[in-house]
């Protein structure tokens, strides 16, 4: 069984009994710093500093940066680029989609994606089981783009992501910008979930909303 957790803003770790990964680890941005968080596997989306805090993970792991496939501990990832901003990285840069497959499941987890996708890419990717996304406007997509690209990928499961929150030190959008579009929104009080089965077994996508660690 997958298991997810949310320290904040884009930083997660992913695990299985057999992998444990962890992606887009931040410096102090006013969430809590998580202590000997070790992983096998850590991926970074783009070289800024709310998402390339390597040095706070521990442990032998490998190391995802830059555009290409992989195969490690028999886990599929593709690492594919695309832009921090609307204007081809002229404004903020580039940034990598990653996408990864644990137990017949798809993950993609957009960094800080800036625009719409072509469809080309779209058809590229395929399908798409679990979608984490950022929401919050000013640095990425906004809610509304958000939710275009959601439906043009149709996961079974949302994660949003890259939004405001209380502790956050710099502004964005609140979530409500974009849980407003759905119906089946599933609120946890704690920062981790398992993803069984039943999640995936709705009409429409589930968005879930995990608390922050702390």
């Amino acid at each position: 069984m997958v298991k997810v957790k949310w320290f904040g803003h884009s930083f997660w770790e992913i695990s299985t009994e057999d992998m444990c990964l962890v992606t887009d680890p931040f410096s102090d941005i006013g969430y809590s710093m998580p202590e000997d968080l070790k992983a096998d596997v850590v991926l970074s989306s783009h070289d800024h500093f709310d998402h390339n805090n390597i040095s706070l993970i521990q442990g032998n792991y490998e190391l995802l940066r830059s555009e290409g496939s992989y195969n490690l501990k028999g886990v599929a990832f593709e690492l594919i680029p695309v832009w921090h901003d609307e204007n081809q990285g002229k404004n903020r840069g580039k940034n990598l989609l990653l996408k990864f497959a644990l137990e017949g499941k798809t993950f993609l987890h957009c960094g800080d994606l800036g625009h719409l996708l072509s469809k080309k890419l779209i058809r590229q990717l395929g399908k798409i089981d679990i979608l984490l996304i950022p929401v919050g406007g000013v640095f990425t997509i906004d809610a509304e783009l958000a939710k275009t690209l959601c439906t043009q990928l149709n996961p079974q499961i949302i994660f949003p992501m890259h939004y405001k929150t209380p502790v956050l030190k710099f502004e964005l959008a609140p979530l409500s910008d974009f849980t407003k579009y759905y119906q089946s929104v599933i609120n946890y009080d704690k920062s981790e979930v398992a993803l069984t089965e039943d999640l995936f077994r709705g009409d429409e996508p589930a968005v879930i909303i995990l608390n922050y660690a702390l």
